[in-house]
Order: C-alpha cells, then sequence, then structure tokens
C-alpha cells in the first residue's frame, strides 16, 4: 500500500469523526479481535479518542474464544493502553435459534448498558464498505422493499460506524502497512450463516463475472435513499397535524401508492419494520374499515379508522379482539409465548419427542399465531383428509374449559400448520402439525414447538 493510499483511509476515518454533532468526551467501541476492530481500535488510538474497548467472548469456539479474548486484553494493556472490558456468554444461549441474530442482541445489550453505566456518548463498531454491500444484497435477495436499500449509516442514532466507507481490501492493507496485530476466526471460513456464504461461495465469482458489482449495489443504496425522499414528500400531503391519516386522501391515492405512504406513516410514527408483506398485500381493507374499525398491521400495532381519519395504537381495543402474533421472517424468531417456544433450528434428520418440528420450508412467511376460530380446518399428521380443529380437540380430549387456549399457526396462504394445545392439555402434548408441513429426508431447517 502506497503512502497516499494510507492517508486516504486516514483522511476517510478523520472525516467519519465529524460527523457526531455532539460533543463526545467518551466512546464504547467494540472489539472482537478481528482485524477491522483492530485497525479501528489503532485509528481511534492515534487521534486521541477517548475509548473503552469491549469484547463479548460466546465460547462457541472453545479454547479459540479464550485465545480472543486473552489477546484483546493483552493488547488493550500493553500496546494501546486502553482499557477494556471482557464479558462472556453461555454458549448454550446461542444455539436455540438463529445464532448469529441471538449473539448480536447480546452483543449489543453490552454496548447499551456499558455505554449506559459510563455515560458514554456513543457506540463504535468496525463495520466497513464491504459489510454495508452485503447489507444490501441481503435485503434485496429477501424481498425487502426498496426504502431498506439504503443500508447503514455511519452515524445512525447512538451507533457510529466511523469506517463504513472504507473496504475491506484497504483495512487488510493498512493493517499490514502499520504492523497492526490481529486474529482470524477461522468460522469466518465456513459458508454456514448468510454473510459468509454471500461472501465466501457468491463473491468471488460475482467479482469475476460483474466487476464493479459491488459499487452498483451501493448506488442501488442512494436510489433508495431519493424513493424515501419522495415517500416523505407524498406523506406529508396526508398526514394531519396530529399525525394522523386524513382518509379520504389516502383513499384517492392508488394501491401502490396507498402502500408506500402506509409504511412511510408507520415508519415516520416510530413502528419501524412493522408492516410485513402479508399485511401490505391486503391494504384495501383498510379503505373498507368502518369507523371504530381496526387492522392489525404488525405485532402490537393497529391502525383504527376513526370517522374521517385513520390512527396508530398499539392497543387492540375491538370486542372480538383475538390475541395475535405476526412473524414476518425466520430471522425474527424464536418468539416465547406465555405456555410455549417457537424457534427456527437445524434438523437433526430425527423428529424429536416432546415438542412440534415442522419443514420450515413449508411454513410460508410470515406466519400469524393466533386463537383458532370456529370454522378452522386443517389435515392432521397422518390424514388424507381435512378435520375441524373443535373436532381434533375433542379427539384430542381437550376439556371444553380449555379449548378456547388452543392456539393455531397459520402460512401466509390462510392454511394452518400446527395446532398447539393448552398449556394442561390431558396428554401433555404440544399439539399437532399439519400432514402438509412434516419433515422428510429433504429438511434442513425444521420450525420447533416446545412447551415451557
Amino acid at each position: 500500500m502506497s503512502r497516499s493510499e494510507s492517508l486516504s483511509i486516514i483522511k476517510e476515518f478523520r472525516k467519519s469523526l465529524q460527523v457526531p454533532a455532539k460533543g463526545t468526551e467518551r466512546k464504547v467501541l467494540g472489539v472482537s479481535g478481528g482485524v477491522d476492530s483492530m485497525v479501528l481500535l489503532y485509528l481511534m488510538k492515534i487521534h486521541w479518542q477517548n475509548v473503552v474497548a469491549v469484547h463479548c467472548n460466546y465460547g462457541l469456539r472453545g479454547k479459540a474464544s479464550d485465545e480472543d479474548q486473552n489477546f484483546v486484553e493483552e493488547i488493550c494493556r500493553d500496546l494501546f493502553n486502553v482499557e477494556c472490558v471482557s464479558v462472556r456468554f453461555d454458549p448454550s444461549d446461542l444455539k436455540n435459534g438463529n445464532t448469529q441474530k441471538l449473539a448480536r442482541e447480546k452483543r449489543y445489550q453490552v454496548f447499551e448498558d456499558l455505554k449506559r453505566e459510563l455515560q458514554a456518548d456513543l457506540i463504535v463498531t468496525a463495520h466497513h464498505r464491504d459489510d454495508q454491500v452485503e447489507t444490501i444484497f441481503q435485503k434485496i435477495i429477501r424481498g425487502s422493499g426498496l426504502r431498506t436499500w439504503s443500508g447503514m449509516e455511519v452515524l445512525d442514532g447512538d451507533l457510529f460506524r466511523p469506517l463504513l466507507n472504507v473496504s475491506k481490501e484497504e483495512i487488510l492493507d493498512f493493517a499490514r502497512k502499520e504492523n497492526i496485530p490481529y486474529r482470524e476466526d477461522m468460522t469466518n471460513r465456513e459458508s454456514d450463516y448468510a454473510r459468509n456464504f454471500i461472501r465466501n461461495e457468491w463473491a468471488p465469482e460475482l467479482n469475476r463475472l460483474f466487476p464493479g458489482w459491488k459499487e452498483n449495489l451501493l448506488k442501488a443504496g442512494e436510489r433508495a435513499a431519493e424513493f424515501e425522499e419522495l415517500a416523505d414528500h407524498l406523506l406529508s400531503g396526508l398526514i394531519d397535524t396530529d399525525g394522523s391519516l386524513e382518509r379520504q386522501s389516502f383513499i384517492n391515492l392508488s394501491d401502490k401508492l396507498q402502500r408506500v405512504a402506509l409504511v412511510r406513516w408507520l415508519e415516520k410514527s416510530g413502528y419501524e419494520s412493522v408492516a410485513g408483506t402479508g399485511f401490505l398485500s391486503e391494504v384495501e381493507k383498510i379503505n373498507s374499515l368502518q369507523s371504530g374499525g381496526r387492522l392489525q398491521a404488525g405485532i402490537g400495532c393497529y391502525i383504527l379508522r376513526d370517522r374521517d381519519r385513520f390512527v396508530i395504537t398499539d392497543e387492540d381495543t375491538g370486542d372480538d379482539a383475538q390475541a395475535e402474533v405476526v412473524v414476518n421472517s425466520p430471522e425474527e424468531l424464536p418468539i416465547i409465548s406465555d405456555h410455549f417456544k417457537i424457534s427456527a433450528e437445524r434438523f437433526s434428520g430425527k423428529v424429536s419427542d416432546g415438542g412440534l418440528s415442522l419443514d420450515l420450508d413449508k411454513v410460508k412467511f410470515p406466519i400469524t399465531i393466533s386463537a383458532w376460530s370456529e370454522g378452522d380446518r386443517f389435515t392432521p399428521l397422518g390424514m388424507e383428509g381435512s378435520q375441524s380443529v373443535a373436532d381434533h380437540l375433542t379427539n384430542r380430549k381437550i376439556s371444553s374449559a380449555t379449548k378456547g387456549e388452543t392456539q393455531v399457526i397459520k402460512s401466509f396462504d390462510g392454511s394452518i400448520r400446527a395446532v398447539i394445545f393448552p398449556r394442561n392439555s390431558s396428554d401433555l402434548q404440544t399439539g399437532t402439525i399439519s400432514e402438509t408441513a412434516k419433515c422428510d429426508q429433504g429438511t434442513q431447517t425444521i420450525l420447533r414447538i416446545r412447551k415451557i
């Protein structure tokens, strides 16, 4: 790496330091020991930033995890003279469900707790430009709306990413030039997780076949920002001063513009990422709501018609309201209710006793978890024809007093994939899955339901 290239990273870093508007005296910096966070720690140190390093040891790689922790602690103490806080987790807490999602949630909870305890201003992470590309790529192939393609921001609330406009290659070259020590997580070479799969399997071929594809994806993010500004302009003509949505103006829009306005209205009202694809495909139901009627937009979010306007409420106040949970994608799992837990897990090849196992690929998201209704029918495991849920509960000797506590899981198409029995069902069974969701030789991931 030439001196000018090295200076370009420092220049970009200094430019990012100007983004936070408030004077930031202290920062909490996540340090894994990998090259990204070690370069960031180095840059923070030579620019006299007041940081406290935080290392999370999940214990998932045994001895290697402990060696990472020792390495970070020694470097912070002996080379950088930076205070380091290490937090250890029980690895068993991360193995039921989406491991990466659970680890991220625990990591950021530690960051937030330490920020509050130290009265720091910012949480600093080493996300870089390649991470940004992967984030946008995942959102596109998962079917997320265009406005989400803008990806991450250098400053997002109290989360600061000063390397977001620096590439991974630049970071690696800078580390070599400056002799910055780091450890490589060998599991990054495995393609078990989505990001690793994109990085290890797809990226090399995309580099060969479509040179410049990363820059093109980043441009898609710019188009998303333009779309968001247009959505704001559209919404400005529909919103009253109290934040409610003017009904007639909304109804006059086309179906497509109604969906755009609705999503942006929910976001502006503090319900980020609430509206799932299932809800948005039924937007026309809002047009026919009677005054006092309501429609669930997502978990804990309802749209209520109040005469000539629509308002958002977090309470379902209807007399016929039923407890209902909408799960938009497997990434939102696990879900824990008062007596059962639903998670996504790898299939071991054997259906375990004491719970329900559904082939995740046969469960079409978003799914709804709700109380059963009269008229509900499904095909119990092992049967050819359908059966009413009411008859099934009678056959399984679920008492009349507790039948109302039974819940069902419905796919996006409305078909029932599982019936979950009440907490104290007579045979202590979890419930019954549908024949259409059973596991077979091709099953790789399951939707696992356990009573708790």
